[in-house]
């Protein structure tokens, strides 16, 4: 397991596995299947743990934190969904998605099922402060999606807009993860916006290596085809830093007028081209980041989990 390596934090993290299996209910047996079976096909509940985490750095709720870090995994859980559909992906962790196995209507169903059940879930234990702060993390998420489909096949993609769109669609539910959990300590607002930027730096790094997945075998052991991001017009930071940095940038840009036909050259470039390299330094220099934003904490033994984490993120093949 996982968690094994943390045995400061390991038996919560099963405990709240079955809480979080109970919450997924639903009195439509079909959308109960379909959750449920996404809900076992694994996931590390990295978001929640994260919640939990830095909610022992002050006054610890157990039943606050846990009602929290349950709706904040459901919502995780419902734009997976969505993110399947969008790219017809069949695999997620090895096994079916819930689009491949029930069909895009159901998943679409599913999908809007959960953002509900986050609501619901919250309902019973969360401030009108907490409301706020997921109701904004689900806009931004929503945007940076609209926003990554809105520059499918555009070649002009600045760095700054995939780094906006990468914090969207990814870095702001590791940061609002931090951020409800210190916020629900009592915590300091200097030593909430400290956490806070440690979840974002963390998620930053957690996109950047998933963006490398792309280009690596890894991705076959996730269950993630190669090149499915660039074979749909989605340019992450390997294929931009080529694109801009490279003398292989003419040849790929005419590459990717047919990325299908072409994967394999284009994965040939990239990796040619120091690309990966320098996709894995950002998230390194982010990792960093995040660990500098946490000193103030140190001593702490829930500190250690956090920069160990952090470490994990970069150094993670799943």
């Amino acid at each position: 397991m996982f968690w094994d390596r943390f045995p400061l934090i390991k038996e919560e993290i099963i405990e709240f596995e079955d809480y979080l299996q109970s919450s997924l209910v639903s009195r439509q047996p079909l959308i109960q299947e379909a959750i449920c079976d996404l809900a076992k096909s694994g996931g590390k509940r990295v978001r929640p743990a994260l919640l939990m985490i830095t909610a022992k750095f002050g006054e610890y709720k157990k039943k606050e934190v846990w009602s929290l870090a349950a709706a904040l995994e459901v919502l995780h859980m419902a734009t997976l969904i969505h993110d399947d559909i969008i790219d017809d992906a069949n695999l997620r962790r090895g096994s079916q998605t819930v689009q491949a196995k029930y069909g895009k209507d159901v998943a679409v169903f599913a999908g809007d099922y959960l953002f509900t059940l986050t609501f619901d879930i919250l309902a019973g234990e969360a401030t009108q402060q907490q409301l706020k702060q997921v109701s904004k993390v689900i806009r931004q998420i929503c945007e940076g999606e609209i926003q990554q489909h809105q520059d499918r096949y555009n070649l002009d993609v600045t760095y700054k807009g995939y780094f906006k769109r990468i914090k969207s669609k990814t870095a702001l539910l590791f940061e609002g993860s931090c951020a409800l959990g210190a916020g629900s300590a009592g915590l300091s607002k200097a030593q909430i916006r400290d956490l806070a930027h440690y979840g974002r730096y963390i998620g930053m790094a957690f996109q950047l290596v998933d963006d490398l997945f792309d280009f690596s075998k890894s991705s076959s052991s996730i269950g993630k085809p190669e090149g499915n991001d660039f074979t749909q017009g989605v340019y992450t930071l390997p294929i931009l830093y080529t694109l801009y940095e490279s003398s292989s940038g003419k040849k790929l840009a005419e590459l990717l007028d047919d990325p299908v036909d072409n994967s394999q050259e284009i994965k040939e470039i990239i990796t040619n081209n120091s690309a990966l390299d320098y996709t894995m330094k950002i998230a390194k220099d982010y990792i960093n980041k995040a660990k500098d934003r946490i000193k103030g904490l140190e001593g702490n033994p829930y500190h250690q989990i956090l920069t160990d984490l952090a470490d994990i993120v970069v150094n993670r093949d799943y």
